[in-house]
């Protein structure tokens, strides 16, 4: 009974061994061979370099734009004039807020999916649209897989940066995070970049 309970310890941490290893050959491929995508960085939290050698990434694609509001706006059906000298205040005031609660439930994200980035010429990606699964895209586009934990912002896996302690200074600068996309959508941050996309701290 021991014999059978370490060899399933065994088992479990060579499982567990195995799936780091992979992860790891995988990001290392993605730096490798992966799409080089700059993001442009929402501003930047001071107290987040507090920790010293630690920094909290927001991309601007990851946050509430009005673009974002207007799309829930225009999905709710206007008003006709016949309702509205048929209908009491009240009555009218109601269904303005289930629209509006309909419209806001159907715009929250899946728990997963993908961003397609269009790409200029300097390789920085804008947000083109949010999907389910991977599709077509043109030479300029790049899909991005994204991990939503509720509401309307979401995760692309590269919101966090190391650098050495006493460097939070330099850091502040940044205006972009550099990353490697592969194929299948994941990404890792490869730097910091400043407003003219030149690395920082190279």
């Amino acid at each position: 009974m021991k014999n059978k309970k370490n060899i399933i310890i065994l088992v479990v941490f060579v499982l567990i061994g195995i799936f780091f290893v992979r992860a790891v050959l995988q990001k290392e491929k993605t730096i490798k061979e992966g799409q080089f995508v700059l993001l442009e960085l929402a501003p930047v939290d001071p107290r987040s370099l507090m920790q010293g050698d630690y920094m909290n990434l927001n991309y601007a694609i990851s946050t509430r734009t009005s673009t974002f509001d207007q799309s829930i706006l225009d999905s709710i059906s206007p008003v006709s004039e016949n309702e509205i000298l048929t209908t009491t205040e009240e009555e009218l005031s109601a269904r303005a807020v289930n629209d509006i609660e309909e419209a806001v439930e159907k715009s929250k994200l899946n728990k997963r999916g993908y961003v397609l980035l269009s790409l200029d010429k300097d390789n920085v990606g804008s947000l083109v649209k949010m999907v389910n699964e991977l599709g077509e895209k043109n030479d300029n586009q790049i899909y991005i897989k994204y991990f939503n934990y509720g509401g309307w912002r979401f995760n692309i896996g590269a919101e966090s940066f190391f650098f050495q302690e006493g460097d939070a200074e330099k850091y502040e600068q940044a205006k972009y995070g550099g990353l490697r996309v592969d194929e299948d959508g994941n990404s890792v941050l490869v730097g910091m970049y400043d407003k003219d996309r030149k690395l920082i701290g190279n």
